[in-house]
């Protein structure tokens, strides 16, 4: 019998890396999400582990993130909040992919301040300088 989304969520939401650097475990995680159904319900579970790892992409895993949030409805203001917790990498590049796409605001929020905010408050030189690079890029 599949787990319910809430204690798959659990797990993604308490997901660290094995002691040897192994993320595989992430990915089942996110394969059991997805045939379970409902995925939407997890995005601040999924967004948590960008916070957990913000300079990480766990070996290529969390591109899987990536790519399984932008699938989803409405996942663009829990992405925003996100980035005010923890700023991330891959949260950055997501900001910077809207941009790309021709997304300048979500719920009234330019997504160009967001990555010029980060850049100039980051604690970490190289989330500073990933949001500079974004937010510098011409569109």
């Amino acid at each position: 019998m599949p787990r319910k989304i809430t204690s798959i969520a659990r797990d993604i939401a308490k997901f660290a890396p094995a002691e040897d650097g192994n993320w595989r475990r992430l990915d089942d995680l996110l394969d059991e999400l997805w045939g379970a159904g409902g995925p939407g319900q997890a995005i601040p579970e999924m967004l948590s582990v960008f916070e957990r790892y913000p300079e990480e992409d766990g070996y290529g895993v969390m591109w899987s993130l990536v790519h399984g949030l932008e699938k989803l409805p409405n996942y663009e203001p829990a992405l925003l909040l996100s980035l005010a917790r923890q700023p991330s990498e891959l949260g950055i590049a997501m900001v910077g992919r809207m941009l790309n796409s021709g997304v300048t605001e979500i719920g009234g929020v330019s997504l160009l301040q967001t990555l010029q905010d980060i850049a100039s408050t980051a604690t970490s030189p190289h989330i500073r300088e990933a949001a500079h690079s974004v937010a510098s890029r011409p569109r």
